[in-house]
């Protein structure tokens, strides 16, 4: 588990380039972990499921 004041580990993340259903239909952008973070301090959150359509 992630404690504050942890570095991030490596990692590939995904984002979208904008809403789904209008602008996504290549598909997500990969997204490292290390490279995105470096240098910087960050807030990460997480909301499981929350943007599904189930």
């Amino acid at each position: 588990m992630i404690k504050v004041g942890d570095k991030l580990p490596a990692a590939k993340l995904w984002e979208l380039a904008g809403e789904w259903e209008h602008t996504c239909s290549l598909g997500a952008n990969d997204v490292d972990t290390m490279q995105a973070t470096a240098g910087k301090r960050i807030v990460m959150f997480g909301v499981p499921a929350a943007f599904t359509k189930t």
